[in-house]
């Protein structure tokens, strides 16, 4: 028990560091995957287990990393191809239940809208309208391109988002852990 507590103080300690870089680099919006990336297993928009169930395959970093990263302010956005967005919304509050609400999901629930003139390939229309959303709520913020990262774990998305202007980080869904160090390597 106490080298799993020491492991998970040394994983929180890791994630302040990833923190403190976003913020080095004036990142104010995480737009991160669910399927494969916040979760360790890919629903295919289509899970039928519970919220709870679902709850226990958050992989352990981004119970650290999410929250650190809301309380340092910057915003946080799930951006999913999935359209059980309801069931996300929840896997959310059991998992951060001080911080769900906070927390802006785009899938593909048919709930939202992107009109603007941005790219719509990719996860870019997720992320515009989350961007949106959180804006409005916050009217002096200021989130762009440049102050954006996408965490994803298809490569795909990741090309798009680069190729659009924003940072993009690859979660190998096999070697989460390197997301991290990735972090601490951005410019």
């Amino acid at each position: 028990m106490a080298s799993s507590r020491m492991s998970d103080e040394a994983l929180l300690s890791q994630c302040e560091e990833a923190v403190t870089r976003l913020i080095e680099l004036k990142i104010n919006f995480l737009a991160i995957d669910f399927d494969q990336t916040i979760v360790d297993v890919h629903t295919h928009g289509q899970w039928k287990g519970s919220a709870h169930e679902l709850s226990t395959h958050v992989r352990p970093l981004f119970q650290h990393l999410i929250p650190a990263a809301i309380t340092a302010d910057i915003k946080v956005a799930v951006v999913t191809f999935s359209p059980q967005c309801g069931q996300i919304k929840d896997v959310l509050e059991i998992i951060f239940p001080e911080f769900s609400n906070g927390i802006v999901v785009r899938g593909r629930d048919r709930t939202w809208s992107y009109l603007g003139a941005g790219s719509k390939e990719g996860k870019q229309s997720h992320m515009a309208s989350a961007v949106e959303e959180i804006e409005a709520m916050h009217t002096k913020l200021d989130i762009s391109r440049n102050t954006t990262l996408l965490i994803d774990d298809d490569v795909s998305n990741i090309k798009v988002a680069l190729l659009d202007g924003v940072r993009a980080i690859w979660l190998n869904p096999s070697k989460s852990h390197l997301l991290l160090k990735d972090i601490q390597m951005l410019v």
